[in-house]
C-alpha cells in the first residue's frame, strides 16, 4: 500500500509501434525501443525500490508530441517530455 508521503514520479512511456516516429521527433531517444525500455525499467526498479518512490507511467504519443512541437515551434527534448508526462499524470489523477 502506498504511503501518503511517498514521492510520486511521472515517467514518460511510449508504444513500441511508434518508436520510428518518436525518434524522428526526439533524436535524443535511444536508437531502439528495446534499449529505451531496458533503461526505463532499470530506472523504475531503482526509484521504486531503493529510493521508495511511486512511479506513474504516463503514455506520450507521437501525435501528442508532434502537436506540441507545432504549437510551440520548439524541439521535443527529454526535459520537455518529462514536463509533458507530469502534466498528463496530473490530469489523470483523481
Amino acid at each position: 500500500m502506498e504511503q501518503p508521503d511517498t514521492p510520486v514520479i511521472a515517467m514518460a512511456w511510449y508504444r513500441p509501434e511508434e518508436w520510428a516516429d518518436l525518434r524522428r521527433l526526439c533524436p535524443d531517444l535511444d536508437d531502439t525501443y528495446e534499449e529505451w525500455l531496458a533503461q526505463a525499467e532499470a530506472a523504475i526498479e531503482e526509484l521504486g525500490g531503493s529510493l521508495n518512490m511511486q512511479i506513474v507511467k504516463t503514455l506520450l504519443t507521437a501525435d501528442e508530441l508532434r502537436r506540441w512541437k507545432r504549437a510551440t515551434g520548439r524541439e521535443v527534448t527529454g526535459k520537455i517530455r518529462s514536463q509533458l508526462a507530469v502534466k498528463a499524470a496530473k490530469r489523470q489523477s483523481p
